[in-house]
């Protein structure tokens, strides 16, 4: 499990760097810009593809603790998956692409099917490895996919290669599976394949509507905006980004401790949840300071000019970080009372109030990404209330 963490550690800061790179690699204005949506929207439809590697794990598991074995295979239904995956975007792909990388739609939709029909394979083979207990072989997977990527962006800034190449590196760590793929893999399930379908459904439904907000906004926000607001735009990206890990990075591993929590106190969830969101609005707060504080200075230091954003505007942005940690802080309480329908619907109408405002408000770019990204999770944390109190209505 140490490998593994360090493996996530390290996945998390390859990530940031890559961007980092591709911010002095690629011009402002338009090509950083289209490789950001093109990022966000590979990472967002991986968030998906995740519900995989959820569900796997957990049948490999049982099916190893229980002895039952269904008829069901990872494999199989990665491959069907798969399948569809490269049908709905070769339709897709000719109609939306165009709008997030407009200078290549063909190629970047041809990468796209690529990394995404790989990394269907990737996510049920992170499943088994997971469900198993081969956490070294987990870990090495997860650093893999992430070391790729981080050593072909620096060749690429070396080498001056353009957004093709950066292209490319988004979606190259998907096929590393292959190289961890072995005899031993066919590991069992617990359940028949009807089953295992729809519970894999349910679980890419949940992580997926989560994604779509956390890691799906560069998209969104490419196409919010008209092209003649690009540095603008790619500058709003390349804060929310930087403003966003100081929050929702300790938070995701401390969220398997907050589910313990919730189920310790079932019966008075609305106490538990006091202290967690407390902190995480407390960070938020203190956060905001920092921002705005030391903010510019960092952006004028590591950053190109064209990537600045006043310190006021990196403040809010951070404490709205906070309203999307509450978010993640309510999800994991409505799971640990099993109402994953609440999880789901809260993410979704998060995402939804966040996406409508940035594309109905008639403000400018900073203003429209800050007002969205405060009520779209501020939303979500309600539906997410609603149905804590509707659970703790039954308990009474």
């Amino acid at each position: 499990m140490k490998k593994l963490s360090l493996a996530t550690v390290f996945a998390a800061v390859s990530g940031f760097v890559v961007l980092w790179v591709a911010q002095w690699a690629l011009d402002a204005d338009t090509d950083y810009r289209y490789f950001a949506a093109f990022w966000g929207l590979f990472f967002a439809s991986a968030g998906l593809i995740d519900g995989i590697t959820h569900e796997t794990t957990r049948a490999v598991a049982a099916s190893r603790e229980s002895g039952r074995a269904g008829d069901a295979s990872p494999w199989r239904f990665a491959a069907a998956l798969a399948a569809g995956i490269f049908l709905a975007f070769l339709a897709g792909g000719a109609v939306f692409m165009p709008g997030v990388v407009p200078s290549a739609p063909a190629p970047a939709t041809a990468l796209l099917i690529f990394g995404l029909a790989s990394y269907v394979f990737q996510a049920a083979l992170s499943g088994v490895l997971s469900g198993a207990r081969l956490w070294d072989r987990y870990a090495g997977l997860v650093a893999l996919d992430s070391g790729v990527r981080l050593v072909l962006a620096l060749v690429a800034w070396w080498a001056g290669w353009g957004l093709p190449a950066f292209l490319v590196i988004t979606v190259v760590g998907a096929v590393s599976w292959v190289l961890f793929l072995r005899r031993d893999l066919r590991a069992a399930v617990d359940v028949d394949k009807r089953a295992f379908a729809r519970r894999v459904g349910s679980a890419m439904l949940a992580s997926g509507a989560s994604a779509a907000l956390i890691t799906g906004f560069p998209t969104a926000a490419n196409a919010a905006f008209p092209l003649s607001e690009g540095a603008a735009v790619s500058a709003i990206i390349n804060a929310v980004i930087l403003t966003r890990a100081p929050v929702l990075v300790p938070l995701q591993r401390f969220q398997s401790a907050l589910v313990v929590r919730f189920v310790e106190q079932r019966d008075r969830v609305y106490a538990a949840l006091a202290g967690p969101i407390a902190a995480v609005l407390g960070v938020g707060a203190v956060g905001f300071a920092a921002a705005w504080l030391i903010g510019p200075w960092i952006l004028r230091a590591a950053f190109k000019p064209e990537m600045f954003v006043p310190g006021v505007v990196l403040g809010a942005l951070t404490f709205a970080s906070a309203f999307m940690g509450a978010l993640m802080v309510t999800g994991v309480a409505v799971l640990a009372q099993e109402k994953h329908g609440w999880y789901v619907a809260g993410w979704i109408v998060a995402s939804v109030v966040a996406f409508a405002l940035m594309f109905a408000l008639p403000f400018g770019v900073v203003a429209t990404v800050v007002i969205a990204l405060f009520a779209g999770p501020l939303a979500g944390s309600a539906v997410h209330a609603v149905g804590l109190s509707r659970t703790a209505a039954r308990a009474v």
